[in-house]
């Protein structure tokens, strides 16, 4: 009979000699075909080095994925970010002009009287004491694809204000004649009385940086103004060697479209420049009795192109591009 292993067994063997009664315990502990350095050997064994070279492997291929999503999802959230702040940024600028543009004209020659003034209508070139008058707002001023200066009550504090922007080139040129990316300044001061429009003092106190259109369109062989144009080069390259020229400006509108457009009261181009230094642009840009085509409304487009050095999309090398566009009617005019 096969006895089950591990057991214990003990027995008694009695052994009769000479009339002798002798009793012989015998002990079994264990019965086992391993020996106990057996054992020990099996229970003390580990890893084999082929099983941690395998284990090694999976780790750093797995960590390697981690640390790669952790680096895309990285450098996205800061492409992501340079987006919003220059749409930011350009938002506050745009709807800064806006309102100011709801105020150019007020108040007009038909609300305050100048004084002194024979005839307080119109404000132009034309009648000089109400066109310098502190008191009256000229409206529309000067316009052209990339300046724009109007008077008027912006503030709401009763004080007629000369406010002025204009597109300005990377070597500080305007009209800009060199490269972009270009900024666009904003110049507000309080009318000064008895000076000319366009001679009033300026004091340029905000900008928007890396616009990079900067459009005059000009004319048709018809002579009807053409949409856009004529824009300036943007300088430096991109990371691989094009021009920054030749990629950004692919499509031929990023660049030539101009900053400041002006529409009638029909929806049509006006053509520009226009002043009120003359009779034509005087019925032009503030309409009044005789105009027959006069500005109604000043589209303001801005085309901004990241930083080169802080606004580079890492995944990419490409610098992230946003436009912004605004709309101001005259309600003035």
């Amino acid at each position: 009979m096969r006895l089950p292993r591990p057991f214990a067994l003990s027995l008694r063997v009695h052994n009769f000699d000479i009339g002798t009664r002798q009793n012989i315990d015998v002990s079994i502990a264990t019965l086992n075909m391993e020996t106990p350095r057996q054992t020990a050997f099996r229970s003390q064994a580990g890893f084999s080095l082929l099983e941690l070279v395998i284990v090694c492997a999976i780790l750093t291929i797995v960590l390697a994925s981690v640390f790669n999503g952790v680096n895309l999802v990285t450098q996205r959230s800061q492409a992501e970010q340079t987006k919003v702040d220059l749409t930011q940024e350009g938002r506050e600028f745009v709807d800064e002009f806006e309102r100011d543009l709801h105020q150019a004209g007020y108040p007009n020659c038909r609300m305050v009287m100048a004084p002194g003034a024979a005839n307080n209508c119109p404000a132009d070139f034309s009648n000089t004491t109400v066109y310098q008058s502190s008191a009256v707002a000229a409206g529309l001023v000067k316009l052209s694809n990339t300046e724009i200066i109007f008077e008027g009550d912006v503030d709401g504090d009763g004080v007629v204000d000369t406010i002025r922007y204009r597109l300005v080139d990377s070597a500080g040129n305007s009209p800009p004649t060199g490269t972009c990316p270009c900024y666009i300044q904003r110049s507000q001061k309080p009318k000064v009385n008895g000076t000319d429009p366009l001679s009033q003092p300026t004091s340029w106190s905000q900008e928007l940086q890396n616009v990079v259109n900067s459009g005059v369109p000009g004319n048709d062989a018809s002579g009807n103004p053409l949409p856009y144009g004529g824009g300036l080069n943007i300088s430096g390259s991109t990371a691989w060697g094009a021009t920054n020229t030749s990629y950004y400006a692919a499509i031929s509108s990023f660049k030539d479209f101009p900053v400041f457009q002006a529409y009638d009261q029909f929806g049509n181009i006006v053509p520009l420049p226009q002043d009120i230094t003359n009779a034509a642009g005087s019925l032009i840009l503030n309409c009044g009795p005789s105009s027959v085509s006069c500005v109604k409304s000043i589209r303001l487009t801005i085309n901004l192109l990241a930083n080169a050095t802080t606004g580079v999309d890492m995944k990419t090398r490409v610098r992230p591009v946003m436009t912004l566009v605004g709309n101001a009617r005259l309600v003035n005019n």
